[in-house]
Parts: structure tokens; C-alpha cells; sequence
């Protein structure tokens, strides 16, 4: 698993690669990031010079090795792999599995690339640091900053006072009169911070201590057991079970794993895959949503069945 700050890092540096380049040499391919789009765009990257790194990447991503001579490569229940990686850039999920992150990186042709070399690049670098090693080394543009919500009245204009509150995002350097500011690429996003931002955020993170607080004398977590989650007490897990106690979150109460056979249906009528997998030695272990994107057990990265998958892996039908 790689290590979660720089990963964070490199996640946040790719999302904002993709705001840059949806504007750019492949904005038709990028803006919106539909499935056909994203693999059109693919396509194209591969077919120009990929790394050995890039077409293991993608071996892994489809498991399937790339052709760029075929014209259907990526069809079916393949195309719908896309879906996770535009959700990512369209900021639709909050955390998506490394697999999207390592596979998006190669769509925008992100350097440095593949995460081991970024972490080698950038270890020891502060955030501030990260963002100038990007702009200096690997041609990130400065983004023109957002216009404050006062710019939109006319009787006030923008003095010495709004320059000073702003000076954290606006780079020091003398502008020709009426030209808008610059600022930095922002890993954290393109926004201005307020008193009012970090008070609320504070609010928000002290409320959230204080619920995990009071979750600990309630049977507020839970932890996999067999097929299922069962809710236990945070300080007491169930006998016998080594299995990871995590906070109680309602969206896996209904998360559970499956016996995928002949009869079992994987796919919705226009092929978009409702079971998910991931591999565990010879076999794979099939659950019935993507949950929070990891086995329960071997926190492997869960991925949408395929047809080949079922076919390989599938059991015998359950008798009655």
C-alpha cells in the first residue's frame, strides 16, 4: 500500500493536473471525461510512446495486454472501467482506489509518474516545496486565480486590503495595472481561504472528535465477519475474529460478499458491472458494491466483474 501523505499528494497533484489540461491539446477528450471520451484519449496515449511501467499499468487495469492495432480494444464491460476515473476528475468521488489514481496519471500524462518515482522526487519536500518542484521542473503554468465575490460590484474596487488577506495565493511579483493576479497551483484546490473557512472547518473536525468520542461507549464500530459487517463495541470485538475494527459507517451495512455462478446476474442491461471482485491467490472473492473500494479482509482494491472474470472464477450454483 503506498504511503498515505504522498499518496494524498500525488492524488491531489494528478486532480489538478486534470483541471489544467481539460482546457488544453485534448480538452475534446477530457471535458466532459465520458467513457468514450476517456478511452479515445487512452488510445491515444498508448499509441504514442508508453513506458514499460504504463503498459503493466494497463495489463492490470483491463488484464488484458494493449494492441494498438485493433480498433475495438476497449468494449463492453471494459469501457465501463472508465467510469471510476471520471467520477475522479469530475470530483464526484472523494477517495478513489490507487488503480484509478496509477491509471488516470498515464491519461494525463502526469510527471513524475508512476508514484514510487513522484515519492522519490518529492520525500522530504513540504507542500509548498512540491508545488514549486512542479512548476519548475515539470512545466506546471501558473492558474489564474478566481475573481473574489466583491469584484462583482463596481463601487468597490480592489485595494491594498484585499491584496494583503489574498497575499497567501497571490505570487510576489509587480503586475502591469488591471491585470488579474496569479497564483500558484494549489494542491488543495482553487479557492480562496477565509476566518470564516477555518472556523467552520474547526467546528466541523471538533464535532467529528466528539461524535468518534462518544461512538467509543457505544456499539458504534464494526468488523467483517464472514460474509457481512456486524456492529460490536468499539473496545470490545468479537471473540475470535482478527478481522479489523473500524467506525460504524451505514453505507457498508448492506455490503456483503457473494457467490457469483452461472445464474448469478453481474451486469445491468446496458453492461455496467453491479458485482465487484478482487483476487485472493488462485481465486477471487466476489462482493455484491464496491463498498469503501477494499477487500474487508486483504484490503486489496475491489474492480467491476468482467466477463472473462466470472468465467474464470464463478462457483457452483447454490442447491436448493
Amino acid at each position: 500500500m503506498c504511503n498515505n501523505t504522498f499518496f494524498d499528494y500525488y492524488r491531489r497533484a494528478i486532480k489538478a493536473k486534470y483541471e489544467i489540461e481539460k482546457e488544453g491539446d485534448y480538452s475534446n477528450n477530457l471535458n466532459p471525461p465520458s467513457l468514450a471520451n476517456l478511452r479515445n484519449l487512452c488510445i491515444k496515449r498508448f499509441r504514442e510512446a508508453p513506458t514499460k511501467h504504463d503498459l503493466d499499468t494497463f495489463r492490470s487495469f483491463f488484464e488484458f495486454e494493449f494492441d494498438g492495432n485493433k480498433r475495438n480494444l476497449i468494449t463492453g464491460t471494459d469501457l465501463n472501467k472508465f467510469r471510476a476515473i471520471g467520477d475522479f476528475f469530475r470530483g464526484e468521488t472523494v477517495q478513489p482506489t490507487e488503480d484509478t489514481i496509477h491509471f488516470a496519471s498515464i491519461l494525463l500524462d502526469f510527471q513524475p509518474r508512476p508514484f514510487n518515482k513522484f515519492k522519490k522526487v518529492m520525500e522530504g519536500k513540504t507542500e509548498e516545496e512540491i508545488i514549486q518542484e512542479l512548476a519548475k521542473n515539470y512545466n506546471y503554468p501558473e492558474l489564474e486565480s478566481h475573481k473574489e465575490e466583491t469584484d462583482n460590484i463596481p463601487e468597490i474596487k480592489k485595494d491594498e486590503v484585499t491584496q494583503t488577506q489574498s497575499s497567501k495565493q497571490i505570487i510576489k511579483t509587480e503586475k502591469p495595472p488591471k491585470e488579474k493576479p496569479t497564483v500558484k497551483l494549489n494542491l488543495f484546490g482553487l479557492f480562496k481561504r477565509s476566518k470564516k473557512t477555518l472556523i467552520g472547518t474547526a467546528v466541523i473536525f471538533g464535532l467529528i472528535a466528539s461524535t468518534i468520542c462518544l461512538l467509543a461507549f457505544k456499539k458504534g464500530c464494526m468488523q467483517w465477519s464472514d460474509n457481512h459487517y456486524e456492529l460490536v463495541y468499539c473496545d470490545k470485538p468479537m471473540e475470535g475474529n482478527l478481522n479489523e475494527v473500524i467506525l460504524r459507517d451505514d453505507n457498508l451495512l448492506n455490503f456483503k460478499k457473494l457467490i457469483v455462478c452461472d445464474t448469478t446476474t453481474c451486469f445491468k442491461p446496458d453492461g455496467e458491472a453491479i458485482v465487484w471482485y478482487a483476487k485472493t491467490g488462485d481465486k477471487a472473492d466476489f462482493f455484491n458494491s464496491n463498498g469503501n473500494g477494499r477487500h474487508p479482509e486483504t484490503k486489496r482494491s475491489l474492480r467491476p466483474i468482467t466477463e472473462y472474470i466470472k468465467g474464470k472464477y464463478k462457483g457452483d450454483c447454490p442447491t436448493k
